[in-house]
Order: structure tokens, then C-alpha cells, then sequence
């Protein structure tokens, strides 16, 4: 299972993982929490020190792993909603 910093898990909404498999890296599915989190991509960026272009690569590689159309899906093929 996969572990995620303190400070993403205290964000006050109740988004868990209920799916981990679907072939995503640990980044990829810190991305993908921090999305059910309603977070944007610059904020997403900010939260990981990382560009928002690289939060843009994530996302496409995560629809493309777990086939699919936009984050609603992703979310719902993760069981995050």
C-alpha cells in the first residue's frame, strides 16, 4: 500500500486509496490524491515542488495507465469517489 506525506493525508477531506493497483508510480498516485482533493494543477505543483508541466505528464500518464477520459473517471476507475 502506499504511504503518503502527513501533511497530504490532513487535508480534511475523507479521500482514501481503495484501488492501488492500475500500474501508477508512488508520484502518480500522490497526484492523482491531491486531484480527489479538488486541487488544481498549480496548487498540485506547489504542494510537490514540482512544475506544473509535470503535473500535466502525470495526469496524462495516469488516464492513459488506467484508461481514462479525464479525472471524474480516473477517480471513479480508482475508487476515490
Amino acid at each position: 500500500m502506499f504511504e503518503y506525506s502527513q501533511e497530504i493525508v490532513d487535508k480534511n477531506l475523507p479521500v482514501t486509496m481503495k484501488r492501488i493497483d492500475g500500474g501508477l508510480t508512488a508520484r502518480e498516485n500522490e497526484v492523482l490524491l491531491l486531484l480527489a482533493k479538488g486541487m488544481n494543477r498549480d496548487e498540485i505543483a506547489a504542494k510537490l515542488f514540482i512544475s506544473p508541466e509535470t503535473v500535466k505528464m502525470h495526469v496524462k500518464n495516469i488516464y492513459r495507465k488506467i484508461n481514462a477520459k479525464n479525472k471524474v473517471d480516473a477517480l471513479i476507475k480508482m475508487k476515490m469517489i
